[in-house]
């Protein structure tokens, strides 16, 4: 190896096995040559002890005799290339080093290349059953930190021409929730442009958002239209373009998962809302009804009840026409909203009767339903529709759990109240 002389080496000798394992624990070596039989090893295990400890790192194996079983069994616990003592010759040596570093480069690029895929696999697996955006960001930094343990992540969504972050790894988790204009920086390109961004130096890498200005280099992916997936690294060129190319199948998985649950949502929104109003429908009334019942069983509270008819709806149709009817309609239904907590339901009943359902409210739903009766607000904006005001009819009950009648005899009662305070009218 002395003799070479087409490429300089510092070479280390170690006598036995145990100092040549010391030796590889504490220094970063390009090749390793070994003789397979040492004082403290011999035939395979050497081999294998060596490849073991030395995963990245090439190994020639020497054997005493070209045997064709020990060379096999030499090759099969990791090593790269053999060389037989008895036809040692410098070029020799060297092209089994040159060749065995070039096949280990690639092997260990294979590894990596196929622990990656069965990555991208396994998170792609997890994505297609997952029903929650920020799980689904979460599972792709997690891959993401598995292919690429010191990179950092984070992704934004956009609204309303703002980006915020809503995910992110360790490094970067207080940036969560911070928001930044969408027209500065790399992610607003990546939104603009719907295209991947990679760079490779603080040279060419625009503003990142980041309040760090240590990041170097990185990689800017789109999600779907509404997402910005982010790799950021404190290195130069930190990333190859096959590390672009799996990121780019992840955020590929990534968007059709959140695609799927946007959908999903609109779906679930639709079938348990009220197209016209916006408010829920009489699909979710059961669901509504179930849930606080349960509520008021569990922690003995009361539910207030509140059954609201516009007056004299049909003349305003006939009188007026359907479309402004359904403002009408819309009006009133604003109006309610506004006029209960969030926590309550409001629901669109029949053609123009709407349910209030007040949880923990009782008794007290009888000022709820006067505070609905003599506000203005209503009164104001149907003038500026019909020329007159609109009014209201509601009946109120309320039910708990010690109740002497059931939760359906309740609301009949306030439908039987509203009626009633329709015909006193």
């Amino acid at each position: 190896m002395e003799d070479i002389s087409s490429e300089e080496f510092v070479i280390e000798r170690a006598n036995d096995l145990v100092s040549a394992l010391d030796r590889i624990r504490e220094h970063d070596f390009d090749v390793i040559v070994a003789d397979l039989d040492l004082p403290d090893s011999s035939g395979a295990e050497t081999a294998y002890q060596i490849c073991r400890y030395a995963k990245k790192v090439p190994l020639v194996v020497l054997t005493e005799i070209d045997d064709e079983k020990i060379e096999l069994n030499a090759l099969k616990a990791g090593a790269q290339d053999f060389l037989v003592k008895g036809n040692l010759q410098p070029d020799s040596i060297w092209r089994a080093i040159r060749h065995s570093i070039e096949r280990k480069q690639l092997d260990w690029q294979l590894r990596i290349t196929r622990r990656r895929l069965r990555i991208l696999h396994d998170t792609a697996s997890k994505l297609e059953v997952c029903t929650n955006k920020k799980n689904a960001f979460q599972l792709a930094i997690n891959a993401t930190r598995a292919f690429l343990p010191d990179t950092m992540c984070q992704i934004f969504t956009a609204k309303n021409e703002v980006y915020t972050v809503v995910a992110a790894s360790p490094e970067l988790s207080n940036r969560i929730g911070k928001e930044t204009n969408l027209d500065f920086g790399l992610a607003g390109m990546t939104f603009a442009e719907k295209r991947t961004f990679q760079f490779k130096s603080h040279d060419d890498m625009p503003a990142i958002n980041s309040g760090n200005e240590s990041f170097i280099s990185g990689i800017s992916i789109p999600i779907g239209s509404d997402a910005v997936f982010q790799c950021l690294s404190n290195e130069p060129d930190a990333f190859t373009n096959d590390e672009t190319n799996i990121l780019e199948m992840l955020a590929g998985h990534l968007t059709g998962t959140v695609d799927r649950i946007s959908l999903e949502r609109k779906l679930r929104n639709l079938a348990i809302h009220d197209p016209l109003t916006g408010v829920f429908n009489r699909n979710f009334f059961q669901i509504a009804l179930n849930r606080e019942k349960l509520r008021a069983e569990r922690y003995s509270t009361s539910i207030g009840f509140l059954m609201v008819d516009i007056d004299n709806f049909k003349e305003i149709n006939d009188l007026y026409g359907h479309l402004t009817g359904d403002k009408i309609l819309r009006e009133v239904a604003a109006y309610l909203s506004e006029s209960i907590r969030e926590t309550d339901y409001l629901i669109r009943y029949g053609g123009d009767e709407f349910l209030l359902i007040l949880i923990e409210t009782g008794q007290t739903a009888v000022i709820v339903r006067d505070r609905i009766i003599n506000g203005s607000k209503l009164v104001e904006k149907t003038i500026n529709l019909i020329g007159s005001p609109v009014t209201l009819s509601i009946g109120q009950s309320h039910w708990n759990s010690e109740s002497a009648i059931s939760i359906r005899e309740a609301l009949a009662e306030a439908d039987r109240r509203m009626y009633e305070h329709k015909r006193k009218k």
